[in-house]
């Protein structure tokens, strides 16, 4: 799992410069020498990480890697429990790093998704869509004691959401019965439901 040695404050850091990267290469026109100087600085960025490459196992969640952690997963606030989650995750480039808090039994979110993510025009695409809503389910189900994997999900898409700008997220487990877990959540924008999901959750033997 990387970053386990690294100071936590300069990977964040690191990662978030690296997202900054994505979304600029996504919308540039730039010309080919401007490119080609860009990859000639990448490639030695590549080189100089090389050599750190943790061999793993890697996983999303940093819970009993690191003993100075808390027991309790509701101490932590959900990026720290979960720092290289590709949805909140700040260890991990690729995130949009939406922000989740717990509200009682209910994980509750909000962040925009940038434009690396963009499908239809203006449009984020479905399918990060419905990883947001399986991250916020998945999650909720962990901090109210019932971690598990999703078995299956139905997502409706009521209306596009909107790349950049501000989104309200919403997850909840619904019901436990012995392995299987039920949850829902919902994505909403300015007020209006853009996608919802339920899902079928799994519990491990």
């Amino acid at each position: 799992m990387s970053g386990l040695r690294a100071d936590p404050v300069a990977v964040e850091e690191t990662s978030a410069c690296c997202a900054r990267l994505l979304d600029a290469l996504r919308i540039a026109d730039a010309p080919e020498d401007v490119l080609e100087a860009v990859r000639v600085r990448l490639d030695d960025a590549i080189a100089l990480l090389a050599p750190h490459a943790h061999a793993g196992p890697h996983s999303q969640s940093a819970r009993g890697l690191d003993p100075r952690l808390p027991q309790d997963p509701r101490a932590l606030a959900p990026h720290e429990l979960m720092p290289w989650s590709p949805i909140i995750g700040r260890r991990n480039p690729v995130s949009p790093r939406l922000e989740f808090r717990v509200d009682g039994q209910v994980l509750r979110g909000r962040g925009s998704i940038p434009v690396r993510f963009v499908g239809a025009p203006q449009t984020v695409h479905g399918g990060i869509v419905a990883a947001a809503l399986d991250e916020i389910m998945g999650l909720t189900n962990f901090l109210n004691g019932a971690g598990s994997f999703t078995g299956e999900m139905t997502v409706r898409f009521h209306r596009p959401t909107p790349i950049e700008q501000e989104l309200e997220l919403s997850g909840e487990t619904v019901s436990v019965d012995g392995r299987k877990v039920r949850s829902r959540a919902t994505i909403s924008a300015g007020g209006e439901l853009c996608a919802s999901a339920e899902a079928l959750f799994i519990r491990p033997r």
